[in-house]
């Protein structure tokens, strides 16, 4: 098969799945090999976009997004993936996040929160009509969403999620100007959670408040993750792509060129970061020296996100 009649076949994929299981192996940097690399998962050409991944298992995994008139989520179960029918109508999903088989929730466009219980789909009541762009939780009760519109001041959004109660939180005057969206939150307990967003922006609560702090960032950060309270990492840039780290004292950025951006993070130990990006970036990140290695696919698409669950094979989403 020619590189061209690759890029040809894969420009309509929407999952891929890394071939090795990573944590059988003992490897986090597999060599791209055909054996040992990514394949198409399915032909997700008709599903729009497809921008997160996540699952409690290698066989129960949600891959979620579609278009912005209609939302879309495709669903592993260890043999095939398939299309889920919700029972409710949706305007484009962006990111799912959850704490077991029973217990997912998936976060849109318009305000619109999903979650799965008892084997049953249903929206939630938010206080806000904003586009939402990430999810994370402590625990089932304790969840945060994040969002806004990117173009206008005051947009930027947090949402906290205690038990079935949603409110917005009033948050700090940043320093940073330009802040108009929140793209996703991450956190290692209750009281240790990183936002990040437009202009390079982040916020940390500590179980009390959130406060901004300043990485020295100045593009977007668009996904956060980590491995402990000493080791954050939330990547980024539009044009160049960027990495901030926190390492338990101190924030470093880097700029990532001449890569593109990057749009999706996911690390399974501290110091060797998966991520994924603009025009087919996947590759790994060894925060060691910054060195990256290469693992992208000659696609016309953007790749979004990117998670194994544990024992699981590495999936990423794009579209």
């Amino acid at each position: 098969m020619t590189t061209r009649t690759l890029a040809r076949e894969i420009s309509s994929l929407g999952v891929l799945v890394c071939a090795l299981a990573c944590a059988a192996c003992g490897s986090d940097d597999p060599s791209p090999t055909p054996e040992r690399g990514w394949h198409e998962a399915f032909d997700a050409s008709e599903a729009g976009w497809l921008l997160s991944t996540w699952g409690p298992s290698r066989n129960d995994q949600y891959a979620v997004g579609g278009t912005e008139a209609e939302g879309r989520v495709e669903h592993y179960d260890g043999k095939s993936w398939s299309r889920l029918e919700l029972g409710v109508s949706t305007p484009l999903l962006n990111w799912v996040h959850g704490f077991g088989s029973d217990d997912v929730t998936i976060v849109g466009n318009a305000g619109t929160v999903l979650h799965l219980s008892n084997g049953v789909w249903t929206k939630q009541t938010t206080p806000t009509d904003q586009n939402l762009w990430g999810v994370w939780g402590a625990t089932p009760s304790d969840l945060w969403i994040v969002g806004g519109s990117g173009k206008i001041d005051g947009d930027a959004t947090v949402l906290h999620f205690v038990g079935t109660t949603c409110t917005q939180v009033t948050l700090p005057m940043l320093a940073k100007a330009g802040v108009m969206s929140f793209f996703k939150v991450w956190g290692t307990s209750a009281d240790n959670v990183y936002v990040v967003g437009q202009a390079g922006a982040v916020l940390h609560y500590d179980g009390t408040s959130w406060k901004e702090e300043l990485v020295g960032a100045s593009s977007d950060l668009i996904a956060v993750w980590g491995t402990g309270p000493s080791d954050v990492v939330a990547v980024g840039g539009r044009a160049i792509g960027s990495v901030s780290r926190w390492d338990g004292s101190s924030w470093h950025t880097e700029s990532l060129g001449p890569l593109p951006g990057l749009n999706g993070v996911w690390t399974r130990k501290p110091g060797t970061v998966h991520v994924v990006g603009v025009a087919g970036t996947l590759g790994v990140l060894h925060t060691a020296d910054w060195s990256f290695v290469d693992h992208s696919r000659p696609i016309d698409l953007d790749v979004h996100g990117v998670f194994a669950s544990d024992g699981g094979p590495l999936v990423a989403v794009s579209g």
